[in-house]
């Protein structure tokens, strides 16, 4: 209770009012009690002064008490009012009860009432301050409760989990309200719960109770429009007097996004064949993936808490331990460190290219090193295999066993092997003895050549040639070959080797080749320019972060960087299979319009819509790539609160801008590579190209005509 309880007595006789605050004072130290004889003055300093509570007469002359009752409770609904009159009956104590008084106390003779009075306003005033204790306390924790990222629940520990109270953020979670859950219309453990958790989360909640402790679970549940979601439950239980389980109590908040990083961190950890893991900057190990644990055959508890040095990889050697430590030792000092050994593997010794990385906070410091090694065994033995080759291909180079003949320094034939008599439709005999040049494997156009070759390595010269030579199944094959000469010791030639091989298959192959290079190099110069947007991106959100520290902007970068990451994905992916295109799903084009936009980066004021519910059957890398391209050219070329619009018509979708639009004359011209409306500038006049590209590789056709809905360009995509 307060130091002090402020009264006011109101009653027109001023004796009885004056006599019962003394009395009221001397029953208590903790009053204040102050007087007045007139009911329109009192209910004025009702107002204009702070009281604990207020005591009345009821038969005054300007107003009764319970007129004077009902004005305050229209002011102040909990200021204490006790009704003290002369006037006792039940119809004045039924009137006053209806007007909301607190107390009703009749004036008697003797100073007992005194003495009850000041217990009925004692009893008021504290009943009155605990309600509002209750009330702020209630305030407070509602304040809580809706600032909390999640709902807060009290349930019965029985199957199905009924809920008798939920506050927070129920809808935003599940998609349901509170009343709805409250009522058992929709069961949290029934409805909710993902149905493959449900009985993982009862057996973990059932196993914290027997132990007496606080569970905390991790689980799915299902929303009320179908989504999948994520959360994080902490809770108690909450018991009798006799230690029995009345109720449990508890904290549910959303985690899928955390759930996603953290599955995407997993997926980059473990899905890969490099080994890798997490160092503290003393080479303590915190983390190794799957394969660097597999190939050791060991569990992860075995390594996690010791030096890297110490590990079962470098087992196999000091020399192996020593190149470690200096690894760590040299990451510790911020430089990267990189050698080729051979580490201990559960059944066998690999060759790695090894690395220690250094990751850095802000300030510079190393805070963690990240240990790679990457399988070269099986490089290391291609290298060696391809050593050996080699060798083996200069001996049989050298050896006459491949379109090789012997000549006479005057071009006789003095002998030939058989693989260069699979060529013609002749034998040795019809060979031997005659002009090398006058042999079936040369024709009209080819016989002076031969001639002067001959000559030449008669002279001791080594002849390189290259020719075709007719097939016995009429077609022709290309060889290359070589005249070249035998000496003796004076250096006087006396007989010419004449050697070739086969490189039909060679030729028609570089031949593919080119015209795939030529391919691929139109491919990377589009690539190349779709990477710039997020490489930009990157640039200036890290100079933006250095100015202000905000790691909002590191953020964007990172985004910007899996973009050039999924762009160098989608590159590979295309080299290695030759199609831009690999595969083709239907794809809600809001969902890629969202990284599209964190991809380009464009100014606040620009702004994109996409008509609800377009959806297109594409491959979804390189839809994005064609998007971001669009974009980057409207945010380029229009003003920086461009407007883009983006839908579906009858005949495919289209891509609208509210910028300059495109000269007509230049519509033609607009998708060849290389061309740009800007003159000089390094890099441009590939996007539209690469966005031709992608058109055509998913077999559709673009049409570049006046906007409809805006007033600059439209792009209109259609099947072919």
């Amino acid at each position: 209770m307060a130091d002090s309880i402020r009264v006011l007595h109101i009653d027109d006789e001023p004796d009885f009012a004056s006599l019962t605050a003394d009395f009221l004072e001397r029953e208590s130290g903790y009053f204040d009690v102050e007087t007045e004889t007139h009911a329109t003055k009192g209910l004025e300093r009702i107002r204009s002064e702070d009281l604990d509570c207020v005591v009345s007469d009821h038969d005054m002359p300007s107003m009764t008490g319970i007129e004077l009752l009902e004005s305050v409770r229209d002011e102040y609904p909990d200021l204490p009012f006790i009704l003290f009159t002369g006037k006792g009956s039940e119809e004045v104590a039924s009137d006053a009860i209806s007007a909301g008084v607190t107390d009703y106390l009749q004036k008697e003779g003797g100073t007992e009432q005194y003495t009850l009075l000041a217990n009925r306003i004692e009893n008021a005033v504290e009943r009155q301050q605990s309600q509002r204790a209750v009330k702020e306390q209630k305030r407070r924790l509602e304040t809580i409760i809706s600032n909390v990222p999640g709902l807060i629940y009290r349930c019965r520990n029985e199957p199905g989990w009924p809920m008798d109270e939920v506050a927070g953020e129920c809808e935003e979670l599940a998609g349901y309200s509170p009343g709805t859950i409250e009522s058992g219309g929709v069961s949290w453990g029934e409805d909710v719960i993902h149905p493959d958790d449900q009985e993982e989360v009862w057996d973990e909640v059932q196993a914290a109770l027997q132990e007496g402790v606080p569970f905390e679970l991790t689980y799915r549940i299902e929303t009320a429009d179908g989504q999948t979601k994520w959360v994080w439950e902490r809770g108690r239980n909450v018991t009798d007097s006799d230690g029995e389980v009345i109720a449990l109590e508890g904290f549910i908040t959303d985690i899928t996004e955390s759930k996603r990083r953290e599955r995407r961190f997993e997926a980059i950890f473990n899905n890969t064949y490099q080994f890798t893991g997490l160092l503290k900057p003393d080479g303590t190990i915190i983390e190794a993936n799957e394969a660097a644990l597999s190939f050791a055959g060991i569990d992860r508890n075995e390594v996690v808490g010791k030096p890297l040095w110490e590990g079962k990889w470098f087992e196999s050697s000091q020399q192996a331990k020593d190149v470690a430590r200096e690894a760590v030792e040299t990451a510790q000092n911020g430089e990267l460190f990189r050698d080729e050994i051979k580490i201990q593997g559960a059944n066998e010794e690999a060759f790695v290219d090894f690395s220690v990385r250094p990751v850095t906070n802000d300030d510079g410091d190393v805070t963690l090193l990240i240990p790679e090694g990457r399988n070269i065994s099986e490089l290391k033995e291609r290298e060696q295999t391809l050593r050996e080759q080699e060798h083996q291909f200069e001996a049989i180079f050298n050896d006459p066993n491949l379109l090789v003949g012997l000549l006479d320094t005057d071009g006789t034939v003095e002998d030939i092997n058989e693989i260069a008599l699979e060529y013609v439709d002749a034998s040795r005999e019809d060979i031997v003895g005659n002009p090398f040049w006058e042999t079936p494997w040369w024709t009209d156009d080819y016989r002076a050549a031969v001639k002067q070759w001959v000559a030449e390595a008669a002279d001791g010269e080594y002849v390189e040639y290259e020719a075709d030579h007719p097939t016995e199944d009429g077609g022709k094959a290309t060889v290359e070959g070589n005249f070249r000469p035998v000496t003796d010791d004076d250096g006087t030639a006396s007989r010419i080797i004449v050697s070739a091989k086969d490189v039909t298959q060679r030729r028609r192959r570089e031949r593919e080749l080119k015209r795939r290079n030529e391919q691929f190099d139109e491919f990377a110069s589009f690539v190349s320019h779709d990477l710039q947007s997020p490489v930009s991106t990157v640039q200036g959100r890290l100079e933006l972060a250095l100015q202000t520290g905000e790691m909002e902007h590191v953020e964007k970068a990172a985004e910007a960087i899996d973009r050039v990451d999924e762009l160098r994905d989608d590159l590979v992916t295309t080299l290695r299979t030759g199609e831009i295109v690999s595969g083709t799903e239907r794809i809600e084009l809001e969902s890629v319009l969202d990284d599209v936009w964190t991809a380009v980066d464009p100014p606040q004021t620009a702004s994109v819509t996409v008509e609800e519910g377009t959806r297109i059957e594409a491959d979804t890398d390189a839809l994005q790539r064609m998007l971001e391209n669009l974009v980057g050219n409207s945010i380029e070329h229009g003003p920086d609160d461009v407007t883009i619009q983006i839908g579906e018509f009858e005949s495919g979708f289209y891509y609208e801008d509210s910028g300059p639009g495109i000269d007509p004359e230049l519509r033609d011209r607009i998708f060849t590579p290389g061309f740009s409306t800007k003159n000089g500038e390094e890099g441009i006049g590939m996007g539209m190209a690469s966005v031709r590209q992608i058109v055509l590789a998913h077999g559709w056709e673009i049409h570049i005509k006046g906007g409809k809905h805006l007033d600059g360009v439209r792009f209109e995509i259609t099947d072919s």
